[in-house]
């Protein structure tokens, strides 16, 4: 052990003597600065030093010191006193017996025959600082909040070695602390205080874990933690002083009763009739979850359930379910700060004293929001808006959501030995070349754990750590040797990685066996609302094991399964919760469809003709030209073929008026008609489409004309048929907050029949496709077109038709303004009931 330093130790001296299979202790005896422990044969130990206070701790391989297992004081040669304790660990026995000195001395350790002596020097000043005889009570309190404190010690057969737990309930005004170990206490030390009234019990000689239960009635609440060379247990009145109690022993711990208890009360609740027990609502599971990165708590229970949540402070939020019961599994505290979300811890207990509460604390980071969403029996509790939590923010949780025994908050408490969240006590370690098992066996020493370590994990170590974490060196020493650990309980277990891993593998495999090994059940369920195909498949991969069957009856619609009995009822559980009646969705859909449109046309013809010919006497008087014809004829064609001079009337024309003006002997005409058009239309078009359909199944509705296309094809006629329909198909999804989510594919086709090509008219289509949430009985828009048409036409003579004032006889005016617009409305309603 060269170089080996510790500041825990003030220094470690291993004595090997001969091997014994048995060591028992009948009897310690001291002498003038002589502690003389008998056995019934030569023991092996390992003694050493403990600082602050100083004490001498022996411990014998293999040995029995149930006859030394209680606290002496001796006083007298520099040792104060000794207590002896027994851990035994499976095969091993370690018998243990702490020496407590008076002061910093010497001291030597030696055999002589079946006896083991320890020897102490204490200097000539320590000698004269020590008193003779250690008092029973300081003679004045330190302390001016000190009420009184005193000692209780007698002889018992079965002295207790662990405390178990500590609950507290309370009836008729009296509250009663319950510390239960597994034997007698030996002795105890009561410390009574106020402001604010407390009792501390030092229970020496008994080992256990920090932790706090609830209180009751006139106990605030219990507190645990480690004193001296056992546990300090501290009940808390809440009050400025403590009420009258009384304290007694059990052949399993303490009993602390609080207050006075009412005699009026438990009379009339005596003789009051016995009231019928309420039908608690069990709950099935209290999960907490990211899902997506959302952070939520499932509670799942058997029916509706009536709750409150409430937020006492920025850090806490509170949900009561009232009228519901809590399996002892479910009774739980758990760390969830690995999760990196906004809750750090979450705790579930049932609340004493009432009938039916059930709280499930969260404990949150500041500025968590929460909402709760439920559906019958299953409540889902959400959390958002806040950073997530680091391993460093994280907060315990609160003292309400404490459990009531030790192992309880022992479960609930996050790992010390995880390498990312180093709690220990900070040590020096110089070590050189040391037995690893005997590194091992000093860390347990500093770490007050118990730790076992295998057979087969050997080698030496060589490490120089400074101002680290005791839980840090261990999981350093054990990385760097291959080595891992089991926790069970308060026992530590040390074996090399490979041999863990092949049996985490060894028992997982006889468990599954043991599972797989009982008898097989069959079980039949007639379904009322699911298709028995439809969870076939699903029971066979989520719950069945490998020996279970599915079989499907169509014509019954029934499930017939055979399974191990836990799976059979994990099958019926399941098939109770998926075979139940879906709500209903009925989707109206209104496609509302307005046209305008205006028209207006002015136009004008006019012709004329001229004749310079004998027949009339009408010449030129000229050789050439003698005689001569002009026409530009009204009306379609003049007699000669030709056409009119200007001819820009209006087709179809609903007005008109015509001017001829001629001479006496035809030798010119002048015809003119004037016309004009004006049309104006308005349309509206409402189709309401309704359907109705169950929640998660498409729906279909369709209405409309189908119009014949004929094709031929090597003188073959084929006729196929094309819908010219209203249809609308919809999904509906009900979703927790009472809103429907709809898939919706809409078409609105229209035959026009006044542009048909060779007999078969074109569609019309107005479509939309689209995904919608709409809260029940509300009304969206999902879709809408507007179309606008203005359109302006003058038809003119080249050149003629731009000379002002003129050019309105030589041009024709078309005017047109038209409108449409498209809008789809849709309103889904729940049919409840």
């Amino acid at each position: 052990m060269t170089g080996f330093m510790m500041t825990a130790l003030a220094g470690v001296l291993l004595l090997p003597a001969a091997a014994s299979a048995s060591v028992k202790v009948t009897s310690v005896e001291a002498q003038d600065g002589k502690l003389i422990i008998h056995a019934t044969q030569k023991p092996e130990f390992t003694v050493f030093k403990l600082s602050g206070p100083p004490r001498v701790v022996i411990d014998l391989n293999g040995g029995d010191v149930t006859a030394a297992a209680r606290q002496v004081e001796v006083h007298q040669g520099g040792i104060a006193g000794y207590s002896g304790a027994q851990f035994d660990e499976g095969q091993t026995k370690v018998g243990r017996i702490v020496v407590a000195l008076e002061g910093d001395a010497k001291y030597d350790v030696s055999s002589a025959g079946s006896d083991l002596v320890l020897t102490v020097q204490m200097p000539e000043a320590a000698k004269a600082a020590a008193p003779a005889v250690a008092p029973k009570a300081p003679a004045a309190p330190a302390d001016p909040n000190l009420v009184q404190t005193r000692d209780d010690a007698v002889e018992v057969k079965n002295p207790a070695h662990k405390l178990a737990g500590v609950t507290v309930t309370a009836s008729s005004g009296q509250a009663a602390v319950k510390v239960a170990t597994d034997g007698e206490i030996a002795k105890y030390t009561l410390t009574e205080l106020k402001n604010p009234g407390r009792l501390a019990l030092d229970l020496h000689g008994v080992s256990g874990r920090a932790a706090s239960a609830p209180g009751a009635g006139l106990v605030k609440g219990v507190r645990v933690a480690k004193h001296g060379d056992g546990v300090r247990v501290v009940v808390d009145s809440g009050s400025d002083a403590m009420p009258k109690y009384e304290i007694a022993r059990t052949a399993t711990g303490l009993d602390v009763r609080v207050g006075e208890q009412k005699i009026v009360e438990k009379v009339a609740e005596v003789a009051k009739p016995a009231a019928p027990k309420s039908n608690l609502v069990p709950i099935r599971a209290v999960e907490l979850r990211t899902i997506e990165g959302r952070t939520e708590v499932l509670v799942a229970a058997e029916a509706t359930v009536r709750f409150e949540i409430i937020r006492p402070d920025a850090q806490t939020s509170v949900l009561t379910i009232h009228g519901a019961s809590l399996p002892d599994r479910l009774e739980r505290n758990l760390d969830a700060s690995s999760l990196g979300g906004p809750v750090a811890a979450l705790a579930s207990y049932r609340v004493p004293g009432t009938e039916g509460d059930v709280k499930v604390v969260a404990t949150v980071a500041k500025g968590t929001a929460d909402d709760m969403a439920a559906q019958g029996g299953t409540l889902i509790w959400k959390f958002k808006g806040a950073a997530p939590v680091t391993q460093a923010a994280t907060t315990p949780a609160p003292k309400a959501a404490a459990m009531a025994s030790e192992a309880r908050a022992a479960a609930a408490q996050p790992n010390v030995y995880d390498a990312s969240n180093y709690t220990g006590r900070k040590v020096d370690f110089n070590v050189k070349d040391i037995d690893i098992k005997n590194l091992l066996s000093a860390i347990a020493e500093i770490s007050k754990k118990n730790i076992i370590v295998a057979d087969d994990v050997r080698g030496s170590v060589t490490i120089k750590l400074r101002n680290v974490p005791w839980d840090q060196a261990l999981d350093i020493i054990l990385r760097a040797n291959k080595l891992s650990y089991t926790v069970d309980g308060t026992i530590i277990r040390i074996a090399p990685t490979s041999v863990l891993a092949d049996e985490e593998t060894q028992k997982q495999k006889f468990a599954e066996a043991q599972a797989l090994a009982g008898e097989l059940k069959p079980f039949t369920k007639t379904l009322s609302y699911a298709k028995a195909e439809d969870l076939q498949a699903l029971l066979t991969k989520s719950v069945l094991s490998s020996r279970g069957t599915v079989q499907v009856d169509p014509r019954t619609n029934t499930l017939i399964i055979t399974d191990l009995p836990d799976r059979v009822t994990n099958a019926s559980d399941l098939i109770n919760t998926l075979d139940r009646a879906q709500p209903q969705v009925e989707i109206e859909a209104r496609i509302v469809q307005v046209n305008k449109n205006f028209q207006r046309t002015l136009g004008v013809q006019w012709g004329l003709n001229g004749a310079v010919t004998p027949a009339i006497g009408n010449t030129t008087s000229l050789a050439f030209p003698n005689s001569g014809t002009i026409a530009g004829a009204t009306g379609t064609t003049s007699a000669s073929g030709i056409g009119q001079a200007v001819n820009l009337g209006v087709n179809g024309a609903t007005s008109a008026i015509g001017l001829q003006l001629g001479s006496v002997n035809g030798s010119f005409n002048l015809d003119v008609a004037l016309s004009a058009l004006e049309t104006t239309g308005n349309g509206r078009v409402l189709s309401t489409p309704r359907v109705s359909t169950q929640n998660n199944i498409e729906a279909e509705i369709k209405q409309g004309t189908q119009i014949p296309i004929q094709t031929v094809a090597n003188n073959t006629v084929t006729v196929q048929f094309k819908d010219a329909a209203l249809i609308l198909k919809v999904t509906p999804q009900i979703t927790a907050s009472n809103t429907v989510i709809m898939k919706i594919a809409l078409e609105n086709g229209q035959a026009d029949f006044t542009k048909a090509v060779n007999g078969i008219p074109p569609i019309n289509t107005q479509s939309a496709t689209t995904s919608v949430q709409v809260n029940d009985g509300q009304t969206t828009v999902i879709g809408g077109i507007y179309l606008s048409n203005e359109q302006y036409q003058t038809d003119r003579t080249p050149g003629l038709g731009r000379i002002p004032l003129l050019n309105w006889l030589f041009k024709r005016d078309n005017a047109l303004d038209s409108s449409s617009e498209l809008l789809i409305f849709i309103t889904p309603r729940i049919i409840k009931g």
